[in-house]
This record gives C-alpha cells, sequence and structure tokens, in this order.
C-alpha cells in the first residue's frame, strides 16, 4: 500500500533543527572521543619511544663494558706473555721497548715485591718533570703482592704526571716476586665511548621531527640530556616525577616547555638492577593540535552540509517508504536465492568476463578445501593449483558448454560432471558466468566396479564351462597316452616314442591344471566375516615381508591407525594383500620404498599400497585386473584378478593410480560391517 503525507514548513524546520542539534552534539562527542583515541596514540608512540631510549641507553653501557672488558682482555694476554718471558730469562729495557712497540702498548713496567719498579720500557724525555727515580705502587698492587689474586684489572686511570688517561692492567710474576703492570693510552677509547655514548644517542634522537627533548636525571641533576637544554624540573619537588621514582609503568602528563605545551612521558632507568635515573621525553603536540583543528573544521562543515541534506532528504523519506516494502520482498528472495544455494551439493561459483570468482558456495569450499574469502575476487587458476584452468577457453558468451572430465585435485584424481551457463549482470552490464560442478567419481567408480563385476561373471561363466567342456577329452587323452607308454612297446625309436609318450602326458597334466584354475576362478568364494584388530593383523603381513625388505635393501613402512577394528573375511583380504605387496616388492629396485597405509575415511576403511618402482603406463592400467593378463615372465595373470573378485564380494572396490618410472598406489575400499 502506497502512503503520501505532506509536511509543512514549519514542520519541516523543527525537524531539521532539531536533527542538527543532534549532529551537532554527536559531533562534539564524536570530536572528544577522536582526541581521547589520539592522545592514547599519541600515549603508546610516546612509551614506545622511551622504551627505544631506554633500550638504547642499555645497549650503549652493555656496548661500553664489552669494548673495556675487550681491552682488558687484550693487556692481559699481552701481560701473561711477558711473565712468560720473565719466567724464563732476565727482560732487558730493550727487550720491553721492542714488545711495547709490536703489540702497540704503551709503558710495561716491572714491579719486586715490595712494589718497587725494578724495569720499565720507559725512554727518558729531557722536559719530562720527572725523572727515573723509584716509583712505588704497592698500596695498587696490594692484592697481588699479598698472593690474594693472580690478575688484575686496574682499569682507566689519570697519568700522574701528564694530563692523559691510561688503562692498566697487571698479573703476579712467577714465584711470588712482584708483578707486571701493562698499560695504553686511554685516548682513542675514550673518544670511542664518548661517540656512542648515551648524550650522542640523545642529540641524535631529538633531530627527529616531533620529538622536543629528551632528558635523563636523577635526583641530584642533569646526567644527559639533548640541546638547549640548561635546567631541569627537580624530581624530589615534582608530584609528577616522584612517583616514576619507584615504579616501571609509563606515566604521561601535558606540560609548558619553552613557552608552549608539550606532551611528556618518564620512565625510571636502571641498569644492572642498579637506578641510574629518570628518562624524560617531550614530544611536541603542534600535529595534534593541527589535527584536531582540521577534525573540527570538517565535522562543521559536513554537519551544516547534512543539515541542508536533510531538507531535501525529508521531502522524499515517505517515498522511500514506498520503496521498503519491495526492497524488502526483494531481500527475502535474495536470501531464498543464497540459502538455495549455499545448500546446493554440487559446487558452484561464477566467473567475470576476466575469469575472476565473484561468488563461490559452501560445497565449492569443501571440495576444493579453500574459503571463499580467500578466493573471491582472484583468477580462476589461483585455485587447486590450475586444475580449472581449461574453464577460462569454455566461459564464453556464444558458448554454453555442459560436458564431463577427469581433473587431477588436490593430488587425486576426480571425474567431474561441468555445467556452464551466462548470465547477465544488471550491475554492471557485463555478462558474467555461472559453472556448476558435480563430482562423479564415485558414480564413475560404481559404474566401472559394476562393468568389471560384469565382466568378471562373464569370465567365470566362461571358464567354467570351457572347463567342464574341456576337462572329460583332456582326462581321455591323458588315460591313452598312459596305456600306450604301458601296454605298447615300438619295434623302433623307442626313446623317441617314450619322450613323445611322456610330453603328451605332461602337456595334458597342464591343460588341467589350467582347467582346474579356471574352475577355481568362476566358483564364488564363500565369505567368512569376522571382527578384525587391524593393528596385529597387519603386522603379521609385514612381518612376512621385512626379510625380503632386507635382501633388497627395500624401505618397507607400515603406516596405521592402532584403534581399528573392522569385520571382513581375514583370509581372503590377507591374500589380496600379499598379492598387491608381492607386486609392488617385484615393481622397486633395491633401495626402493614401499608403504603399506590403513585408515578410516568416514563410513570406509581404505587401505594403500604405494611403491616408487617402475610404474604402470596408462594402456597397462586398464588390462592389470584382466583374468591371464601379466607382465611378469613368471606370472599367471590371477593374482590381481582374484584380488579383484574378493574386493567385490567385501562391495569394496580397488583402483590403480601409477605414472611411469614414479610409482604405483594400489587403492582399496572396504565398506565398514
Amino acid at each position: 500500500m502506497r502512503l503520501i503525507f505532506k509536511l509543512s514548513p514549519k514542520a519541516i524546520i523543527s525537524i531539521t533543527m532539531l536533527i542538527a542539534a543532534v549532529m551537532l552534539v554527536s559531533s562534539y562527542i564524536e570530536l572528544n572521543q577522536s582526541k581521547k583515541e589520539i592522545f592514547q596514540l599519541l600515549y603508546e608512540h610516546s612509551s614506545t619511544l622511551l622504551e627505544s631510549v631506554i633500550q638504547s641507553s642499555k645497549n650503549t653501557l652493555n656496548s661500553s663494558y664489552e669494548i673495556e672488558d675487550l681491552v682488558a682482555d687484550r693487556l692481559l694476554d699481552n701481560a701473561r706473555m711477558i711473565k712468560r718471558l720473565d719466567a724464563e730469562k732476565t727482560l732487558s729495557k730493550n727487550e720491553l721497548i721492542q714488545i711495547a712497540n709490536e703489540n702497540n702498548l704503551y709503558r710495561i713496567n716491572i714491579f719486586n715485591s715490595k712494589g718497587d719498579r725494578i724495569l720499565s720500557n720507559r725512554v727518558p724525555e729531557p722536559e719530562h718533570i720527572h725523572g727515573e727515580e723509584t716509583i712505588n705502587r704497592f698500596e695498587e698492587l696490594r692484592p697481588i703482592l699479598n698472593n690474594e689474586v693472580d690478575e688484575l684489572i686496574i682499569g682507566l686511570k689519570t697519568a700522574e704526571f701528564a694530563e692523559e688517561e691510561r688503562f692498566a692492567v697487571a698479573v703476579a710474576r712467577s714465584n711470588n716476586k712482584g708483578a707486571i703492570v701493562v698499560n695504553m693510552d686511554a685516548k682513542e677509547f675514550l673518544e670511542f665511548r664518548k661517540k656512542i655514548g648515551i648524550g650522542v644517542i640523545l642529540q641524535q634522537m631529538t633531530k627527529h621531527h616531533g620529538i622536543e627533548y629528551i632528558i635523563l636525571q636523577d635526583t641530584i641533576g642533569i646526567l644527559a640530556a639533548s640541546e638547549k637544554i640548561d635546567t631541569v624540573e627537580s624530581i624530589i619537588y615534582s608530584d609528577f616525577l616522584i612517583p616514576a621514582l619507584s615504579s616501571d609503568s609509563v606515566f604521561s602528563r601535558i606540560t609548558l616547555h619553552a613557552g608552549h605545551e608539550v606532551y611528556e612521558v618518564a620512565k625510571r632507568f636502571s641498569f644492572d638492577n642498579e637506578f641510574i635515573g629518570l628518562y624524560r621525553v617531550g614530544v611536541s603536540l603542534e600535529d595534534i593540535k593541527n589535527v584536531e583543528d582540521r577534525m573540527l573544521r570538517r565535522l562543521i562543515i559536513i554537519s551544516l552540509i547534512l543539515a541542508a541534506i536533510l531538507i531535501i532528504v525529508l521531502s522524499i523519506i515517505f517515498t522511500t517508504q514506498n520503496l521498503k516494502t519491495i526492497s524488502n520482498e526483494y531481500e527475502k528472495f535474495k536470501t531464498l536465492t543464497s540459502s538455495v544455494l549455499e545448500n546446493m551439493s554440487e559446487a558452484v561459483f561464477v566467473l567475470d568476463n576476466e575469469n575472476r570468482i565473484t561468488l563461490f558456495n559452501k560445497s565449492a569450499e569443501e571440495l576444493f578445501r579453500v574459503n571463499s574469502v580467500e578466493v573471491l575476487n582472484n583468477k580462476i587458476s589461483s585455485i587447486a593449483e590450475g586444475c580449472l584452468t581449461f574453464l577460462e577457453n569454455n566461459a564464453s558468451a556464444d558458448i554454453t558448454p555442459s560436458f564431463e572430465k577427469e581433473i587431477k585435485l588436490l593430488g587425486e584424481s576426480k571425474y567431474f560432471s561441468f555445467s556452464i551457463s551466462p548470465l547477465d549482470d544488471p550491475d554492471t552490464n557485463q555478462i558474467k558466468f555461472t559453472v556448476v560442478i558435480k563430482d562423479l567419481t564415485d558414480t564413475k567408480r560404481l559404474e566401472d566396479e559394476a562393468k568389471k563385476n560384469e565382466k568378471l561373471s562373464a569370465m567365470g561363466e566362461l571358464a567354467s564351462g570351457v572347463a567342464h567342456e574341456i576337462r572329460n577329452p583332456i582326462n581321455a587323452i591323458g588315460m591313452i597316452a598312459q596305456r600306450l607308454n604301458k601296454e605298447f612297446i615300438p619295434t623302433s625309436s623307442q626313446t623317441e616314442y617314450n619322450d613323445i609318450t611322456r610330453l603328451l602326458r605332461t602337456e595334458v597334466s597342464r591343460v588341467n591344471k589350467i582347467i582346474t584354475q579356471f574352475l577355481n576362478y568362476a566358483k564364488p568364494n564363500e565369505l567368512n566375516l569376522k571382527l578384525v584388530e587391524l593393528k596385529p593383523y597387519f603386522e603379521e603381513v609385514y612381518h612376512l615381508f621385512e626379510d625380503q625388505a632386507k635382501q633388497k635393501a627395500i624401505k618397507f613402512i607400515l603406516q596405521k591407525d592402532d584403534s581399528l577394528n573392522i569385520k571382513f573375511d581375514p583370509d581372503l583380504i590377507k591374500q589380496t594383500l600379499l598379492n598387491i605387496v608381492q607386486n609392488a616388492f617385484d615393481a622397486v629396485n633395491n633401495g626402493g620404498e614401499v608403504i603399506v597405509q590403513y585408515y578410516k575415511s568416514k563410513k570406509d576403511l581404505i587401505i594403500q599400497v604405494s611403491d616408487n618402482g617402475v610404474g604402470i603406463s596408462p594402456d597397462q592400467q586398464q588390462k592389470i585386473f584382466d583374468l591371464y593378463y601379466t607382465t611378469k615372465k613368471d606370472g599367471n595373470g590371477l593374482g590381481l584378478s582374484i584380488s579383484q573378485k574378493i574386493i567385490a564380494q567385501h562391495n569394496g572396490s580397488i583402483s590403480v593410480s601409477s605414472i611411469v618410472n614414479n610409482g604405483t598406489t594400489i587403492k582399496i575400499i572396504l565398506p565398514i560391517q
């Protein structure tokens, strides 16, 4: 039913003002919420920056200590070498000078047990204020001279007679005779430490846009800071900084710096469980304020535009109501169509004119084992390693093909029927193509099994009839040959006569054996179904071939599901398995591989025997289950025929998949009783 209402100008103005007021309030709330989110992001960004500064500081300290350890190790290695030379002979001053020059050492001093220097590599300088008088270092070397330690890292120290820094180590001389002190000029070492120091890091980081300052301070004052920071707020007088001393959390606030607002975060900095100081990072709020101003302007403009649009919207709102009923009906129809499509057993998808997938139903997801989200808007060639690429040529506006095709899907041969039909898309004015795929693999397999069973039945009846017709004449010929050999004695060529009669009896026996095989094949087996525990059952089959596998150096593997108990005729199935496994062993060379696998799939027991042998050509695969067909010199062609017959009696199926020179897989499917 169509409803038409006419609104007065006063009503339109009232409604517009009300909606405008609601929109302004909503805009204000939205602005505040956006500001909260922006400051939350700013907090996270600043916290991350602060953590980076702290981690960089720790790495710098670690690097400095590591370099100091390396320098100490190097000096100790030289001191140990001098110790060995000192123990072997009396060193001279020239030798110490040579050692120092070769190893880039500044000074080598040897002290006696009283701490007096007795030998040094020092060359007197005329202008040096200190002469060659005796120097005593007993207090400095006390731990070594008192035999408390063998080695001592003295570390950095100021030169006694020059404004220079030295790095020194000491080792005890042999037989408690004193100490050997080796030191180096620490000028380059200290310069390098300055280059990687915390102060350098802070200077570099504050050059980035938006970072106002970075400060490391303790309760006394500034430890390190970026440029242009002369004074800072004292920790002990700050209600904001004091809580940060006793917590590992990040504290934040908005404060003034150089006459403008900044966003500051602070966190305590500890190294090796020792408090170093408090890190403070100030971030500019200029960009944030610019964003806020732009947001405010945009919200006001949008609100005004929407308010103007509302006047037009109100005039057509009731017309829209009339369309709502139609829209609801369309949605119901669309929902029904979607439900039908999703619940179809056939796989359905839609391709556009560029072979891209625009629709993919649930059955298609299950068939190709992929989620629709992953394939939508992708080309058809992206599904299942491109197994459907051939559809790109069949999808055409002039052709609506319906055909059947066997393809390789996820490593398994499948037989499908394809139906492709064009579809006009009213939204894009382009032709799309609906592809319906139905899995005919089981149907095809059942048809093939029925044909094979029909063929086997015909062959069995033929074998039975031929055997009965031939057996009596053959037996008569055998009896005549036997009588000829016993009752008649030729007057000449007796040896030749005996050979002929013996050959006749042998051939009669061979023909009779073939007839017996025909009769055994034609005779139906009586199934003796038993509940079989599969683990010991298959292990018994495995042990029967274990020695043969060792002799041929074949890797024989049994992959099993230990929890299965299935009902079937154990003797007949074992006869089938022995035939198939033996064929697999015959197909592989020394060092090959044979795998026997069994598992439950839905309501079936799946048994697979795979090898990596010579494989079977496609034309041979069509014949391997035929009676008396064999490729072996000593084969009789009955093994796989009988195996197929046994599986058919269990209402199961047997199939082969093989690639020449790449192996063969025999798959048996037995319905679980």
